[in-house]
């Protein structure tokens, strides 16, 4: 059973590059109209489902697919879902155009020196340094999206002007 109304909003990009914040700034718009609406953030979502898996590639492509079965699940009832994930892989990328009925792709995209400036979980430095292993965009690549619906520039623009441009843009 597929419900052709849900949507599925996949904002990716390395970490420190806006998903987190621009997925609330989405799920707070969307959520004052439309009830049936729910946010996956990548950190949490670990937290609940994925906590034992690491964050080398095949864990990474692995966790994916665990978000893609939740929001499948999901989009079969009607809600629809923002997912904020680093998805690193264009052939993640593909899985989740394959599996997931109104998909949109929006690529966050930030330089690393924005990126080291925002970091709040300390990853860059350490990553940069040799002190920490399996950074996205340090020592595993962040390949660029051949196919987003959607490529935004977060560098300059406060995050409730992107989730709206990103929300027009895609129509929703």
């Amino acid at each position: 059973m597929k419900n052709k109304d849900a949507f599925s909003i996949w904002l990716i990009g390395p970490s420190a590059s806006g998903k987190t914040t621009v997925s609330e700034k989405i799920y707070e718009l969307l959520s004052a109209n439309q009830k049936n609406i729910v946010l996956l953030d990548g950190d949490h979502a670990r937290k609940i489902f994925v906590n034992e898996s690491g964050y080398d590639p095949v864990s990474r492509s692995n966790n994916i697919k665990k978000y893609v079965g939740v929001v499948s699940w999901l989009n079969s009832f009607g809600v629809s879902t923002i997912v904020a994930a680093i998805n690193a892989f264009e052939k993640d990328r593909v899985y989740c155009r394959e599996k997931i009925n109104n998909y949109h792709e929006v690529y966050l995209k930030c330089s690393l020196e924005e990126r080291i400036k925002r970091d709040k979980k300390k990853l860059y430095k350490p990553a940069l340094n040799g002190e920490k292993k399996f950074v996205v965009d340090v020592d595993i690549p962040f390949e660029k999206p051949t196919n987003a619906n959607l490529v935004i520039e977060t560098e300059n623009e406060k995050p409730e002007n992107l989730a709206k441009k990103i929300i027009k843009d895609l129509n929703i």
